[in-house]
């Protein structure tokens, strides 16, 4: 299962608009998932025209983003549990504030953005993924390729752009 992972596309208020890049992926989607701020609904509208969306809000969404998707969200992929939200407050040990927020969930994947900068790490067995920010600064924008198989390991593939 070919899974885009998204962070952090701030149209408009960043960027005019998607990368084109970032669509030449989606267009062979299984899964398109969006770690927040998104900014505009309109974004997540148009990226499914590739593949089903699921997303969580950002601390810059508009209140029509944060009224139709949540804080986080919990998935179950090729037999993975996966944990996706936004992330909050300063950078500084962000991923280790959000594997403490939700180990109650047991997820095995945790995916989360708000730093805007691409990060992938194991703790306590479980996969921590920052895909970066796809309205990051030229040469250092990035989103995240997850390929899930059941039964092997999940495999990483970072897009810089």
């Amino acid at each position: 299962m070919k899974v885009i992972v998204l962070s952090d596309t701030h149209v408009p208020t960043r960027a005019a608009a998607v990368p084109g890049r970032v669509y030449e992926e989606c267009a062979g989607a299984d899964l398109i998932l969006h770690a927040g701020d998104v900014v505009e609904l309109d974004v997540l509208y148009d990226l499914e025209r590739f593949a089903p969306l699921k997303a969580v809000r950002g601390n810059m969404d508009t209140f029509q983003v944060a009224e139709k998707y949540p804080e986080y969200l919990v998935l179950e992929l090729e037999g993975f549990s996966i944990c996706m939200t936004h992330g909050f407050g300063a950078r500084f040990r962000l991923k280790d504030r959000l594997l403490e927020r939700y180990r109650h969930l047991e997820p095995e994947i945790l995916i989360y953005g708000h730093t805007h900068v691409f990060d992938l790490d194991r703790m306590n067995g479980v996969m921590r993924l920052n895909p970066g920010a796809v309205a990051g600064a030229k040469g250092k924008r990035s989103f995240a390729v997850l390929n899930l198989e059941k039964g092997g390991e999940p495999e990483v593939k970072r897009i810089t752009f």
